[in-house]
């Protein structure tokens, strides 16, 4: 099962300062931060915490209880290149401030426009998209985490890895004790050579993404 299995549903209030926006020409992602959409980011943050049981979706560490900051509101497909989709709801989640900062606006769905207009219509399949998505997408299919280490088990799990720096604990203190001797990695590692995944040797010798 996905780890949103019900995108939010705005309120009545919420669905009106929605439409108002996007009638509003001058309106950009820029603006997402101001003051009049405090209230509606709350909303969002408020229920995607509760959904998500106060868990990253992309690293499955915790977010924060109380500060804003602690659990950005989430852009799965970055609101900077796809501006019709800041309010749609299966593009919406929470995460924690170190995979917002490292995923930033990268690009997470295939064929993305390069000229013309942008796509309108929001995808509903997994198969648009190269992240694993919250909504769309069963974690443990894609990822093995153990503790601080995170294996790919296919491209989608290797893309996300790769973009949200999840390993970001090694590249920041080495292969450590905590590494070596950690009892789930070496669960993780036999769970992983029995899917025969062709990553395995990026674990082995120690190059971890």
């Amino acid at each position: 099962m996905p780890i949103i299995n019900q995108s939010i549903a705005f309120t009545s209030q919420s669905l009106a300062l929605i439409a108002q926006k996007k009638m509003d020409p001058e309106f950009n992602h820029t603006k997402w931060s101001e003051d009049d959409l405090r209230a509606l980011r709350a909303e969002i943050r408020g229920y995607y915490r509760h959904i998500q049981r106060l868990i990253c979706v992309y690293c499955q560490e915790p977010i924060g209880v109380r500060a804003a900051e602690a659990a950005p509101v989430e852009h799965i497909v970055p609101k900077s290149q796809y501006l019709d989709f800041i309010f749609e709801p299966k593009n919406l989640c929470v995460i924690c401030a170190d995979c917002n900062h490292f995923k930033g606006s990268n690009e997470v769905m295939f064929e993305p426009v390069v000229r013309g207009p942008r796509r309108k219509r929001y995808p509903t399949v997994s198969s648009a998209f190269q992240i694993v998505h919250p909504h769309f997408d069963e974690y443990d299919l894609h990822i093995i985490k153990a503790n601080r280490v995170y294996v790919d088990l296919t491209s989608k799990g290797h893309y996300t890895i790769g973009i949200c720096k999840l390993n970001r604990f090694f590249h920041f203190f080495g292969a450590c004790d905590e590494f070596i001797n950690d009892a789930a990695l070496v669960e993780a590692n036999d769970l992983f050579f029995s899917t025969g995944s062709v990553e395995v040797s990026t674990l082995v010798n120690g190059d971890i993404d």
